[in-house]
């Protein structure tokens, strides 16, 4: 498994992050409870036409049981970064897998798999939804053919009265991306972070962009000096550490085209380096 896609999971494999997503996302109601999950396994086996055994890799999966212990489902969340057309086979397969491996111990009953997938784009998905959107099928056959749909969330997308739903830091992560979409300064929120580094990993491998998973040292030093990790600390550490090497070296200039270039307003640049508001059109060639 690349380095990249275990790097992009740590954030969701809390049981806070977790349930919270499937919470809001989903079933729109307190209904998982996180210390009732326990990760399960992403691997399974399949065959191919040439009988030759592969493995796929999904991208998260719990187990969800209930107060007595007893295996309710299999969770799944996959994350995408471009849409992909195929999405409904890719499920069809994971899921099936997932049930592959319930067949190995046959004293216990067969539970259902749900997959949800969380589109990280900055386009709404496009795609097909439905195995049977993809098929060219004849509709005197439609009835006959099996159907198999998946759940596609687009997170810059979401209404913000979803976003604030959320309770956990998954809520920063889905501000941050809409903000971004919208041109908006993504980095602007005080609220606490509870899991600073991972979300700062989960956001560089969405967006291409190491300045934010080079700012956690930042932010643990912060933490450890009994300071509070912030959406808004980001942007502090993204100067003070001077992350861009070789462009910032301390010059006002650096810090004003990059605070500009993180969506900051000329206002909030003003504000935050106490700065006239001329000054920094000046620099910006406003």
């Amino acid at each position: 498994m690349a380095k990249k896609d275990l790097i992009s999971k740590k954030l969701e494999d809390y049981n806070d992050v977790f349930a919270d997503i499937y919470n809001t996302l989903l079933f729109q109601s307190p209904t998982i409870i996180p210390e009732q999950l326990e990760a399960a396994p992403t691997e399974s086996i399949y065959k191919t036409d040439t009988q030759d055994l592969n493995l796929q890799n999904r991208d998260i999966l719990k187990k969800y049981q209930n107060n007595a212990h007893l295996a309710i489902s299999f969770l799944g969340i996959e994350n995408q970064a471009s849409i992909d057309k195929y999405m409904p086979i890719r499920i069809m397969g994971y899921d099936a897998g997932t049930y592959k491996q319930q067949l190995k111990d046959k004293t216990r009953p067969i539970i259902p798999a749900i997959t949800i997938v969380l589109n990280m784009a900055d386009q709404k998905w496009n795609a097909a939804k439905s195995l049977h959107e993809l098929l060219s099928i004849d509709k005197q056959l439609a009835d006959y053919v099996q159907d198999y749909k998946i759940h596609v969330f687009d997170i810059a997308f979401l209404d913000d009265k979803i976003i604030n739903s959320f309770t956990s830091d998954f809520k920063e992560v889905a501000k941050f991306f809409k903000k971004k979409r919208l041109g908006l300064n993504p980095l602007d929120s005080y609220n606490k972070l509870s899991h600073p580094r991972e979300i700062m990993e989960f956001i560089s491998v969405f967006t291409q962009d190491t300045r934010y998973s080079d700012s956690v040292q930042y932010l643990e030093n912060l933490e450890e000096k009994g300071g509070v990790a912030t959406m808004c600390a980001v942007a502090d550490a993204l100067i003070s550490e001077g992350i861009r090497k070789g462009r910032l070296e301390g010059k006002l200039e650096g810090k004003i085209e990059l605070l500009y270039e993180l969506d900051y307003s000329i206002a909030e640049i003003c504000q935050k380096l106490d700065v006239p508001e001329g000054q920094v059109k000046n620099v910006l060639h406003l």
